[in-house]
């Protein structure tokens, strides 16, 4: 995502949510492209913001840095009017600007700072504020960015709510996190995998109601007891050509790997545990092993634990998971004890209740039977 935001920008938000290092990205993009930026500090020294923007991967060396802790308003705002006016910068950015608006005669000087210095002269302006202190920048700002951060069921969301844009779309809402060593990373910028042709394969251990697998579908088994039957399925498409990622949440993933080997196939096999994370961590970790592994296919086996972790959060966790594998057009195959919500995101449940099974798919519903020996299958009578 191009951080390109033209003219007076305010990122305000409460502490901690990433003002900072949003307006830090945005400094490393300009001087990036050989820009000159001014950034004006209220409350760290050169040394502290060098060492933090490098964690983030952000070389700001070339960075012109004012530390002006401890000087008063009115310096501060003259000294950055005298030397925008008579310099080259493309980008000022004031950390924070709450300070600097305490008293109406501050508010009065940045507004006219705005209107008959920066604007004139083309230059950007970033103002970090508090939330309960972005007035009276949002008033005159050309782009108004809220940032927030929620903390629920132990997994956590960073959002910016793009409230303001001028001559842009405005009124949406992008999921980013802050990593060591890249800093701010929103999920558009993720490298994701390539969509993959359709494409569909047979297996003996499905009945002919469920139709052959086919990739961007979504195939819901709810029950405690499918992992035989998961592990066949996987075999059976890996022989037919198919690469498939098999994910164990909370127990071992060798008895699985080697389910998979006795009925004469191959995939590969991890072993999930879930854990207090980000929203956009747990999509990140999703791309990650797509790309690894390539699939066409992903099994995941016992996600209840999900649930059990991140209770109704995980719903959107998967939602949002089910979402980009059916657009990249890999077949998912899902088993968990209850149907927890997840029947409605399906386009085929199997439901297994004392032996039976209840398959409900586009054409209709069919009773069978969920047969172990000689090998696990669904026998169902058409």
């Amino acid at each position: 995502m191009l951080l390109d935001f033209r003219g007076v920008t305010a990122i305000y938000g409460r502490p901690g949510v990433g003002k900072t290092s949003l307006a830090m990205r945005m400094a490393h993009e300009r001087v990036a492209r050989g820009e000159k930026v001014l950034w004006v500090s209220l409350y760290e020294d050169r040394d502290v913001f060098m060492k933090n923007a490098a964690s983030l991967g952000y070389n700001l060396s070339r960075v012109d840095f004012w530390d002006m802790i401890f000087v008063k308003t009115d310096v501060i705002l003259n000294q950055i009017v005298s030397t925008v006016s008579q310099s080259d910068y493309s980008l000022v950015v004031v950390d924070s600007i709450s300070s600097l608006v305490e008293g109406p005669q501050s508010r009065e000087y940045l507004i006219n700072a705005v209107y008959r210095v920066f604007r004139p002269a083309n230059v950007d302006f970033v103002g970090i504020a508090e939330e309960e202190s972005v007035t009276p920048l949002d008033y005159i700002a050309d782009n108004l960015l809220r940032l927030e951060l929620r903390i629920g069921r132990n997994v956590t969301e960073r959002l910016m709510y793009v409230v303001k844009s001028r001559g842009r779309r405005a009124g949406y809402t992008v999921e980013f996190d802050i990593l060591e060593g890249q800093g701010v990373v929103f999920l558009d910028d993720l490298p994701r995998p390539a969509p993959r042709a359709a494409w569909e394969a047979a297996t003996e251990a499905l009945p002919q109601p469920m139709g052959p697998v086919r990739g961007g579908r979504i195939y819901l088994f709810v029950g405690c007891d499918f992992t035989p039957l998961l592990a066949r399925v996987a075999a059976d498409l890996s022989r037919e050509g198919r690469k498939v990622l098999y994910r164990v949440f909370g127990r071992g993933a060798f008895s699985v790997e080697r389910l998979i080997e006795k009925y004469g196939g191959k995939a590969v096999v991890q072993r999930v545990e879930p854990r207090p994370q980000s929203h956009f961590t747990h999509m990140k970790n999703l791309y990650d092993s797509l790309t690894e592994t390539d699939a066409d296919v992903v099994v995941s086996d016992g996600v209840d634990m999900e649930f059990f972790i991140y209770g109704r959060k995980a719903f959107e966790l998967n939602k949002t998971e089910f979402d980009e594998l059916r657009r990249l057009g890999i077949a998912t195959l899902v088993n968990a004890c209850r149907d927890r919500g997840l029947r409605v995101m399906a386009d085929v449940t199997a439901q297994l209740h004392d032996g039976e099974v209840l398959l409900t798919s586009p054409e209709g519903g069919t009773r069978c039977r969920y047969e172990v020996q000689p090998l696990p299958r669904l026998a169902c009578n058409v």
